[in-house]
């Protein structure tokens, strides 16, 4: 079963940024995954997360790029050597701060299940997951997400992709002799619409000693239970970790996320996927941080607002974001589609604010806010009816400008 929520304190006299053991000896994955698209962080951005993981007393850093093109799209090449020694370095550097790596491999996008048996792609998947490890990994990750529903083409004669992705999954552990953190392709309940009996049959064939890392009822939730971690027909036995995508924006990228980490009451294992901006992601992950703490006292919306406020202060956003906060809180979920639009308009305090934002504020995390924030102005300009044509035709893709009018319908945009 879920335990109860870690304290943040460090334990006494363990190294720096480990985290408060449960009674049983166990600790809960809470932490950072690196899976996002668009973005790809250099080493010294991880380093910098790892150092923000261990100050939070966060205890993990999951190394699943979906733009490294080794670990995805060209998964049977291995990593060259200079690859290798700086993902042995960063390794060395988590561990002297407390922080495991868990390093994945994603090979479900043309893996041959033919291969179960033994050789091709099943050998090929072993020695680069094995190298992982010897380079320093903590724990190993099977990505099975985000890829094609053309099994059939693949199968090997298995009639079940849930169980052939689970078979894998079996024979890399028994191989590595080790249990893996598995993210099937259906990852999240939205997605079981088209593959109704996937998850059952994985949940069955699946080892129990592998972890599994889902999203829960949808792929952004707004809120997640313990219960919807879980595999069907598991009652909590296995080892589960969310993978949250709250603040994630690889989707909507001329968006930006920074509310309070709520509507996870429960929830003991997570890693916060986000943005691949490595200052924001430090902030997000502070935020994660203050949403646990939030949690474990019980404390009311008003008051995680004020976590939320205090954490951005302490990362240097100025006082003038407040007030447009709202419009940078949380995603539209699907729960929440009729949602109310946040109360954010082109007002002159508004657009003052925005101003200082964009002309008058010099930092690392401004720089990375500037398209969100210059897109907000923007937006705001165009609802109240205050973006010139011209600004129109200059500032938005053809497509939007022809819908805005701008020139006429039938205008040429250059």
């Amino acid at each position: 079963m879920l335990g109860p929520l870690l304290a943040f304190a460090p334990v006494p006299g363990a190294a720096p940024g480990s985290i408060a053991r449960r009674e049983e000896g166990e600790v809960s994955v809470r932490g950072y995954v690196e899976g996002y698209y668009g973005c790809l962080l250099e080493w010294s951005d991880r380093t910098a997360i790892v150092s923000a993981l261990a100050a939070l007393g966060l205890n993990a850093y999951a190394y699943a790029p979906k733009e490294d093109a080794r670990h995805r799209l060209r998964w049977r090449e291995p990593y060259e050597a200079s690859w290798r020694g700086a993902f042995a370095a960063f390794c060395a550097e988590a561990r002297d701060r407390g922080v495991d790596v868990i390093a994945g491999l994603a090979p479900g996008i043309d893996f041959d299940f033919a291969s179960l048996d033994g050789g091709g792609d099943l050998d090929l998947a072993t020695a680069k997951l094995a190298a992982l490890r010897e380079d320093g990994a903590n724990r190993l990750m099977l990505l099975l997400d985000d890829i094609d529903a053309d099994f059939e083409r693949r199968a090997g004669g298995i009639a079940s992709e849930g169980e052939a992705h689970a078979r894998l999954a079996n024979r890399l552990g028994e191989r590595l002799d080790t249990a893996l953190v598995v993210v099937p392709r259906i990852y999240a309940g939205e997605l079981a619409v088209d593959a109704p009996d996937y998850l059952s049959d994985f949940a069955h064939a699946l080892d129990a000693r592998h972890a599994v890392s889902l999203c829960g009822r949808d792929i952004v939730a707004r809120e997640v239970c313990p219960d919807d971690c879980r595999l069907p027909g598991e009652a909590g036995v296995r080892e589960t970790i969310l993978w949250d995508n709250l603040y994630a924006n690889d989707y909507c990228p001329r968006r930006l996320f920074v509310g309070p980490w709520c509507g996870r009451r429960g929830i003991d294992a997570v890693l916060l996927n986000a943005t691949g901006r490595p200052a924001t992601d430090r902030l997000q992950l502070a935020l994660m941080a203050a949403g646990m703490r939030d949690d474990e006292i019980g404390t009311s919306d008003a008051a995680r607002a004020a976590s939320a406020r205090a954490v951005r202060v302490a990362h240097g956003v100025p006082p003038a974001f407040e007030r447009l906060a709202e419009a940078f809180a949380h995603p539209t979920t699907n729960d929440r589609l009729d949602a109310h639009f946040p109360d954010v308009e082109a007002t002159p305090a508004v657009l003052d604010a925005l101003d200082e934002l964009l002309w008058r504020w010099k930092t690392p995390l401004a720089r990375e806010w500037y398209p969100q924030l210059f897109g907000l102005r923007q937006d705001l300009l165009l609802a109240a009816d205050a973006l010139p044509p011209d600004r129109v035709l200059k500032t938005q893709t053809p497509p939007l400008a022809r819908m805005l009018g701008a020139g006429g319908p039938t205008a040429i945009v250059r």
